[in-house]
């Protein structure tokens, strides 16, 4: 038997692209819900009023009818090569209105048999890899034959999955035949008798049987659930959208009250508040006060830094005239008292503090010195 194609030593390769797998997984999808593609609606499995048998090849095209309708079954053999089969099937099918349903039973010799050992990853891509093995391995075209199968069972190596083949040359003008008398066909099986006969119909193309709720699905019911889904979508966006404003809403409300309400910390705390506010705010920003010390400088002075603790504000400056900077800084009017800390003659260093007087003007300075 030649190898599968697509399949390795080691089971079925799947596809390697995202894309190909989301497609095949679509096309197996709509093929098991035939009826909402607009296939053909198969009826549901029940007991037929008529029982044909199509016996082995041997039998040549001798037919056999079972008529289940009265208590007792009557048996009749055909000759399924006579042009007048249909009418004489219409005749046993009577006059009557009532929808006659007919089984077909077709003899295991009569089809083509084979068991194969799968992986169980190809279950839902069954239909698709037994086509592809038999198109493969085998001189039938899937467009030329019924086929359907069963898991027969599984062990360590995969699952043992039966294949039931029958040429529609040997099938279809018996169906015709029963369509021109008017017999609705069911399940086409495969077995020697109806309670001996494999688990298969030939007439499913090896599909899952649909669910009942969903047999009678048609386009409308479709459209219909498409629409109640984006309603319902549109209903849960509206919702979401209403909690959240309804949740700012509760939050603004929530920090208006909190700013309303009155301070509940106790009378000392929010006296020492004040006091460190109102004394933060009497004092000079450090670029007013940095603005201020550059004004106050001679040009042959500069700053090389400004540091501020809690004795004041400490400068190092460069200078060689150390006693005119001194007497610049005490003339400037924006300054307080100047201390002097570190004096080095030698590398021209002084180290001043600045005692800052209190500022009371909020608004910005003008003309600052960059």
């Amino acid at each position: 038997m030649r190898p599968i194609r697509g399949l390795g030593l080691n089971g079925l390769a799947l596809s390697s692209t995202t894309g190909r797998s989301l497609a095949a997984a679509l096309r197996w999808w709509v093929s098991e819900l035939g009826s909402l593609a607009g296939g053909a609606d198969r009826p549901e499995p029940a007991r037929s009023d008529l029982i044909l048998q199509l016996g082995p090849p041997e039998a040549g095209d001798a037919l056999t009818l079972i008529d289940r309708r009265g208590e007792t079954p009557r048996r009749y053999t055909l000759a399924g090569g006579t042009d007048d089969l249909s009418e004489r099937l219409a005749a046993i099918r009577g006059t009557g209105r009532k929808v006659v349903s007919v089984a077909v039973m077709v003899d295991p010799a009569a089809c083509f048999l084979r068991t194969l050992r799968l992986p169980a990853a190809v279950l839902p891509r069954m239909r698709d890899v037994l086509a592809q093995e038999l198109e493969a391995a085998t001189p039938f075209r899937i467009d030329a034959v019924h086929t359907d199968w069963f898991v027969e069972g599984e062990d360590a190596d995969g699952l043992k999955v039966r294949h039931v083949v029958l040429k529609r040359a040997r099938l279809d003008p018996l169906l015709a035949t029963l369509a021109a008398a008017r017999l609705v066909v069911g399940p086409v099986s495969v077995g020697p008798s109806e309670d001996r006969a494999m688990p298969v119909d030939l007439l499913s193309g090896g599909g899952r049987p649909i669910p009942r709720l969903l047999r009678n699905f048609t386009r409308g019911d479709g459209l219909a659930l498409g629409l109640a889904l984006l309603l319902a979508c549109a209903a849960f966006g509206l919702l979401r959208a209403h909690q959240d404003a309804t949740l700012a809403a509760l939050e603004t409300a929530t920090f208006e009250v909190r700013r309303a309400a009155p301070q509940r910390l106790p009378p000392p705390v929010q006296a020492l508040a004040g006091t460190l506010v109102a004394e933060r705010y009497a004092r000079p920003p450090l670029a007013i006060l940095w603005s201020a010390l550059a004004r106050a400088l001679p040009p042959a002075a500069f700053a090389e830094s400004l540091q501020i603790d809690a004795e004041g504000v400490s400068v190092t400056l460069r200078t060689r005239d150390a006693d005119a900077v001194l007497r610049a800084l005490d003339a400037a009017p924006d300054l307080g008292t100047v201390v002097v800390r570190e004096r080095e003659a030698a590398g021209e260093r002084l180290v001043i503090g600045l005692y800052v007087r209190a500022w009371t003007n909020p608004g910005p300075a003008p003309g600052l010195r960059p």
